[in-house]
């Protein structure tokens, strides 16, 4: 079996980088064998306090919880394990911060283990299924717009008012609250096929480009493609530009792409990280720098 990641992030027109994502080492043949490839990405909200802050905490809690995983514990349970313990970490730092509830992030979290796909999602970041050219989203969003369309159905609106209600896309879940209300997960793995793509990205990537364009983008290899989805973003210079985040993961697929060994900080308001199939890939430098500076 072959993965291959690629991954880029950027700024956008924001003033912080409140997106945050994670891979485990794609090069642990000992922890594949029993725990798979791991991808994490998180979007910190924020119209909350310390969006960047949960969103640093729950990924980096949530791979460090399931890089702890015992080989005897199946994918799904430590899957489950990871996400209460970022959930609960975030959940006690808004406390010790005075703003419980007040703090929060979303996060999807998927694993391919034994040629099967795994995964978790809490709020409305998405991940994607590109599967000979067509795309199809796999988690459920947890916001109103839910809401509002069993309303269409039910004829107690019309789509026009439902696609323009401005509480349309407020977020019912996130992590960070306690309980935890719900949690988008697969009951059964999802078996993949050589040459699916699979595509976590924070809003600011989806919420511009169609679904077309980001075709588009994955026809190209995983580190190609990733870069140029934000690139696809960014040309459309839309004004208030959100941070954006995208980590494509290629299965079965090959390489054609050169290997850059670790994160890499731009000059400017942009970040970036790249990073190959070797090495450990905890992407998490950039908020030790910037956590602080909201």
């Amino acid at each position: 079996m072959l993965v291959l990641p690629g991954n880029a992030s950027h700024i956008g027109q924001r003033s912080q980088q409140q997106d945050m994502f994670a891979l485990s080492d794609f090069a642990d043949n000992d922890f594949i064998a029993h725990g798979g490839y791991l991808a994490v990405v998180a979007d910190g909200i924020g119209g909350l306090l310390y969006g960047a802050e949960a969103a640093y905490i729950a990924t980096s809690q949530f791979v460090e919880s399931y890089l702890a995983k015992p080989s005897e514990i199946k994918v799904s349970e430590a899957l489950d394990n990871a996400l209460a313990t970022a959930n609960q970490a975030v959940y006690a730092a808004a406390k010790e911060n005075y703003c419980p509830e007040q703090m929060g992030t979303t996060l999807v979290a998927v694993v391919i283990h034994q040629n099967q796909l795994h995964w978790r999602t809490v709020g409305d970041s998405h991940l994607y299924l590109c599967r000979d050219g067509r795309l199809s989203q796999l988690n459920v969003d947890h916001n109103f717009a839910r809401r509002l369309q069993v309303q269409v159905g039910d004829g107690l609106i019309t789509q026009e008012q439902a696609d323009n209600h401005p509480e349309r896309y407020a977020l019912e879940c996130f992590v960070g609250l306690n309980p935890l209300p719900e949690i988008a997960r697969n009951q059964y793995p999802l078996p993949l096929l050589a040459g699916d793509k699979l595509l976590l990205c924070s809003d600011g990537v989806d919420g511009v480009l169609s679904a077309d364009e980001i075709v588009d983008c994955l026809h190209a290899t995983p580190m190609l493609a990733a870069e140029g989805l934000c690139d696809a973003v960014l040309k459309k210079n839309k004004l208030g530009q959100d941070n954006l985040t995208a980590v494509v993961l290629g299965y079965q697929v090959e390489d054609l792409t050169p290997i850059v060994e670790s994160a890499r900080m731009l000059q400017g308001s942009g970040w970036q990280a790249k990073a190959s199939g070797t090495g450990l890939l905890l992407l998490i430098t950039y908020l030790l720098v910037t956590k602080y500076l909201a």
